[in-house]
Order: C-alpha cells, then sequence, then structure tokens
C-alpha cells in the first residue's frame, strides 16, 4: 500500500469514502493553493452580506447554498487581507447546480420552483411519457450562483465542481 493516511482520516472513516470538495468563495484559487494560504480570519466570512459563508473545516470559509445565493459582490474578495481572491473580471468558479434522484418533478410531481428562481433561466424540463418532467440545467447558463439550492423543496438540488 503507498502513501500514507492521517489520523484523522483513519479515525473518521474518510479514507474509505471520497468526500466532496467544498465550495469556497468565488474568485478563491485551487483547493490545495487556498488552504494553503488562507489564514481563516473570517473577514471574508463577516463581509458577506448573504450571510451565506460559513466557517468549515479549520475554520476556512465554505459557501453554504442552504442560506440563499451569492450574488458576486466581491464584498468577500474586498475584506481578505491575504490578496487570496482573483480578480472579479475572472470566473468566479468552476460550480454548478446539479439535480438528484430527489427531485419532486422527476418523480412526477409538478414542481417548478428551481426554474423561476433561477435569473440566469439556466434550469429546464424535458417532458417524458407519463407527464414527468425531467430537469435539466444548461452548464453554460448557469452561473453556480446557487439560487435553486435553497428553494428547492425536496433539498434535491446540490453544487458540485465541474471542469
Amino acid at each position: 500500500m503507498g502513501g500514507s493516511v492521517s489520523r484523522r482520516a483513519l479515525f473518521t472513516g474518510s479514507i474509505y469514502r471520497r468526500r466532496p470538495e467544498p465550495v469556497r468563495p468565488p474568485w478563491t484559487p485551487s483547493e490545495a493553493e487556498f488552504t494553503d494560504r488562507c489564514t481563516g480570519c473570517g473577514d471574508c466570512i463577516a463581509a458577506c452580506p448573504q450571510k451565506i459563508l460559513v466557517g468549515g473545516r479549520a475554520g476556512y470559509p465554505v459557501v453554504d447554498f442552504s442560506r440563499g445565493a451569492c450574488d458576486f459582490c466581491g464584498a468577500c474578495a474586498d475584506a481578505c487581507p491575504e490578496s487570496l481572491f482573483a480578480g472579479r473580471e475572472n470566473t468566479p468558479w468552476k460550480v454548478k447546480a446539479r439535480v438528484g434522484a430527489d427531485c419532486l418533478s422527476a418523480r412526477g410531481v409538478t414542481c417548478r420552483v428551481c426554474a423561476e428562481w433561477c435569473d440566469a433561466r439556466a434550469v429546464g424540463f424535458r417532458l417524458e411519457i407519463g407527464g414527468r418532467a425531467h430537469p435539466e440545467i444548461s452548464g453554460s447558463a448557469c452561473t453556480g450562483c446557487g439560487e435553486c439550492v435553497a428553494v428547492c423543496p425536496a433539498n434535491a438540488i446540490a453544487m458540485e465542481e465541474c471542469e
């Protein structure tokens, strides 16, 4: 067996399951660079007017889309004393919405809440036989703001890093 395992990974069982990368604030670098450079001061968390940034593992900020959406105002970037954030002319992140199996519409219940709240109009529905409508998210239109996550009554939408 190659490589070493941390004590935390061993005792939490995380060596057996792949944990998804946390969603960091917009315009931040890769996870490795982020955790190397971020001091965990919390200034970005305090500056977020949407209150969607929370303290995660080791005090690093993570985005909690269940609290609301990111409007890409840049307050978190402005508050960072470490110059950790890239310029706002860059793409904020590679995060997009993904609809899971618990979607009410995919299960035959009429629901279009995510589409109604999506300002980017990235959510559409493909009608299927039997009156069901399968949700589809346009990867090119989705900004990754997360507006659809908090409003979903079935908690069927997650934000994930994509290529």
